[in-house]
This record gives C-alpha cells, structure tokens and sequence, in this order.
C-alpha cells in the first residue's frame, strides 16, 4: 500500500502493524485453558463436590495435563495458523467448607503467518509480510468456592508473563523484534449438580472472565517503534454439562459433554462476533486414588476463526 510519501507501506513491527497473532495465542488460551475445576474428575466444581458432599472428603488431590490446540484465523483480512500448547500442574484441597485450588501451567505457541494483501479492515489493500510469532509464557491460577445449599459459587485470579519473538519477510524486506508481556485474569462462576437418575446427570452453570494483557513497547530491527499495546476480554459463558456414570469393575467411567454459549461484553482485538458457542466432550475414569481421562475441544460460530483443541489428564487423590 502506498502512503502519502509514494513509498509503499508494509505491515512488519512499525505502529501500524496489527499485532494480534501474538497475544491470542499464548496469553488468552493460557487464562481460558486454566479453569478453575477441580483435578479430581473431570466434570465441573459443582458436580465433584457434589459427587462427595455426605462422604468422606478428600483431603487433597493432585492433577497433571497436557493440552495442544490448533486456531486458524482471518481476521480483519489477516491468514494465519497458530499450533500451541500447555503442560499445567495443578492442586486441590477443602479447608474449612471452602474448596481451594492452584494451577501453574507452561504455555507455548507458534504461528506461521502468510504472505498476504488485507482483503477487510481499516488497512484493507496493504501487504502482510509472512513470518512466525513464538510465544513462551508461564501462568499461575488460583481458585476458591464453597457451596451454599445446592449452589457452589466460586471464584479466580491469575497472572501471567512471557515473551514473544516475532519475524516477517518478504519482497526484499526482513524485519524481527523481541517483546515481553504480562496477563491478569479475574472471573467468578456459578453451577449446580442435578441428578436425573439412571447415571445421568446435569451441571448448570454460568462464567464471568476479565482478561487484560499489556506487551511492553520495543524496537525492531528495522528501528521502528513498536508500541506498547494493552488488551482487554470481558467475556460471559452460560451453559454447563450433561453426562453419564457407569461403574466398569472397581473403576467409574464417566462420559459426557459441556455446551456452552459465549458471549464477548468487550471484544478482544480484531474480533468481529461477540457470541458464539463452546463445546468440549470428555471420558475419564476413576479409581479409589487416581483419575485419568480425555476431552477434545472446539468452539463454533465465529465467522473468521476455526480451533480445536485436545487435553490429557491425570490425578492423584490424598
């Protein structure tokens, strides 16, 4: 694209670059991914406890995970595909009626960006340089709830920090510059267990998640400027989770799905839909001490962005 200058403008690490591959693919996956459930089983806070509410409780329990996920994006005319994953640790205990949990995860991502000339947006017709995005990040989350009655209403905050480098190339022109960044997240949520009988069972549930992330400005090798850059998620999620138990020997299988409708009250940047749908099905099994399962991911309705993702899991009960 050509500015007033004549000179033609690409789209490598100056202010006008829109840096959006960078941040959604390691700091929001990272604070979405860290939910606050319970390592024990796994269904939702609601349906654990509820599971051991009038039993003898669990002192603590220990979980380890391995997540890997896939996102395709267009947004604002932009082509792009981000590979990441995460490895995150996690702990649980019940004092006093409260249930209490901390995660610490390792993020990592990559997205291979396409050449390209923007076919929307507010830079519609200026060229894209193809590259990579690498994002590193470590991440802690922690958790309290309790349930009053029938309803278990809990809370979260987490921090993270990390670095990305970032290179473009293309027509002669080869720029590269290295950033750290920083994410905070707060959010509450709200579910219930209801037993429908014959092994099925149903887990209302309602999410409310703040997630900001703040890049620190830097240089490029080039010598332009990149702008320190803040971004902000205001996001709802109402749905829950409906699944069925079966004892298989000494073990309890349990199946299932979680539906959920999402809807974005501050969109995080270059989003065009604010709502959309999220819908993960799982298979764990359980034993006396330990627990290990599967669940695969993807989210629906977004007219420029496709994902899916998968995690493995493992726990250990005290």
């Amino acid at each position: 694209m050509l500015n007033n200058a004549g000179r033609r403008e690409f789209f490598v690490g100056t202010r006008r670059h829109r840096r959006l591959e960078c941040l959604f693919s390691s700091c929001l996956i990272a604070a979405l991914m860290m939910s606050p459930v319970p390592v024990v089983f796994a269904q939702s806070a609601a349906t654990v406890s509820g599971q051991v509410e009038g039993a003898q409780p669990i002192p603590a329990a220990l979980g380890l995970s391995g997540s890997y996920g896939r996102l395709k994006d267009d947004r604002n005319g932009f082509l792009g595909t981000t590979r990441w994953h995460q490895e995150t640790l996690s702990g649980e205990t019940r004092l006093g009626g409260f249930q209490l949990g901390l995660s610490a995860s390792h993020n990592w991502s990559r997205k291979e960006l396409d050449e390209h000339i923007l076919t929307s947006g507010p830079d519609a017709g200026g060229r894209v340089l193809g590259g990579t995005t690498k994002s590193r990040s470590n991440a802690f989350l922690a958790s309290a709830g309790r349930h009053f009655g029938s309803v278990y209403i809990g809370g979260f905050i987490g921090y993270g920090q990390g670095e990305t480098d970032e290179f473009r190339q293309g027509e002669g022109v080869t720029a590269s510059w290295e950033r750290d960044f920083h994410t905070r997240t707060i959010g509450v949520n709200v579910s219930t267990l209801l037993d429908i009988g014959e092994g099925w069972y149903l887990a209302p549930g309602a999410q409310y998640i703040r997630f900001k992330s703040v890049s620190d400005a830097t240089v490029d090798s080039l010598g332009n400027l990149v702008d320190r850059e803040e971004n902000l998620l205001v996001r709802g999620r109402l749905g829950g989770e409906v699944g069925y138990q079966t004892l298989l020997g000494e073990l309890v299988a349990t199946a299932g799905l979680r539906p959920y409708v999402v809807h974005d009250f501050v969109l995080f940047r270059d989003y065009t839909d604010e709502t959309a749908a999220d819908l993960t099905g799982f298979l764990t099994f359980a034993g006396e001490q330990f627990t290990a399962g599967i669940e695969v991911s993807t989210e629906l309705g977004r007219k420029e962005t496709d994902s899916v993702s998968g995690r493995l899991f493992v726990g250990v009960k005290f």
